[in-house]
């Protein structure tokens, strides 16, 4: 059984931060974001291993839309995520 926290970076427009948040808390349990820096627009999701696939199926929806980038996926105790299972955005 998975204990970390998978924590993924993205670079995201500006003005759907707030949007992030609001949609990642409707679905609770999910996932924590934190805005890392307003101005360059990088945002940290803390996500439940439990609700990994569930964020990527999520993310898969609203990417595109929100002008999500990834930039970095790891664990918190140093760990890397197996990047294989990442989500891509679609083209």
């Amino acid at each position: 059984m998975e204990t970390d926290t998978i924590q993924k970076i993205y670079r995201i427009d500006r003005s759907e931060i707030s949007f992030l948040k609001f949609l990642l808390e409707s679905y609770e349990g999910i996932a924590v974001p934190r805005t890392i820096d307003d101005h360059i627009a990088l945002v940290e999701v803390m996500i439940a291993p439990g609700f990994y696939h569930t964020f990527q199926e999520l993310m898969r929806t609203v990417s595109k839309e929100m002008g999500m980038t990834p930039v970095l996926t790891s664990r918190f105790k140093g760990a890397p995520h197996d990047s294989q299972t990442d989500y891509q955005p679609s083209p």
